[in-house]
Order: C-alpha cells, then sequence, then structure tokens
C-alpha cells in the first residue's frame, strides 16, 4: 500500500478498547492495543505523507456468542448488535 501509495487499513477492535469494563481486563487490553495500534500508525502514515488511510472500528457488542447473556441498560441507545448489521455498516461506510 506505501509503494502504490493507496489503500485503506480497517482495525476492528471494541467500545471496550476505549473505555474499561470490571470483568474484562484482558479483553478490554487487547482492544486498546489495536486502537493504539491503529492511532499508531496513521501517525506513522501521516508523517510520511501516505495517502493510505486507517479507520478503527469500535462497536459496542456484537452478537457472536462471545458475550451470550450479556444485557444492555439502554437497549434503545445501545442494542446489541447483529454481526450481518455490522459487518454490513462497516463495507459501506470504507
Amino acid at each position: 500500500m506505501i509503494a502504490k501509495n493507496k489503500g485503506h487499513i480497517v482495525t476492528i477492535a471494541s467500545n471496550a478498547g476505549l473505555v474499561g469494563v470490571c470483568g474484562l481486563a484482558d479483553y478490554c487490553a487487547s482492544k486498546f492495543g489495536a486502537v493504539g495500534f491503529d492511532e499508531s500508525l496513521r501517525m506513522e502514515l501521516r508523517k510520511i505523507k501516505s495517502n493510505v488511510k486507517t479507520t478503527c472500528i469500535c462497536p459496542y457488542y456484537i452478537d457472536t456468542g462471545m458475550f451470550d447473556g450479556v444485557k444492555t441498560r439502554f437497549p434503545l441507545l445501545f442494542p446489541i448488535l447483529k454481526p450481518n448489521y455490522v459487518a454490513r455498516r462497516i463495507c459501506n461506510a470504507i
């Protein structure tokens, strides 16, 4: 991508990469790492004036089975998302 001076790198993280969640320290740490990687990569690309873009996606809970039984306090504001919906929205956004 750098050689061609074009492209788009999409990092899939989580809201848990922005805010810590009780009982999910290991998961949050990995997602904080993904967010930090994207931010650092974006800064490096900007420094070399590259046209390669980055996007970091930080969705709320996605109904993948990993968080079976999780409930949201405000389902109208923060619904648990369906995987196909999230994938479609990400693809349309980039």
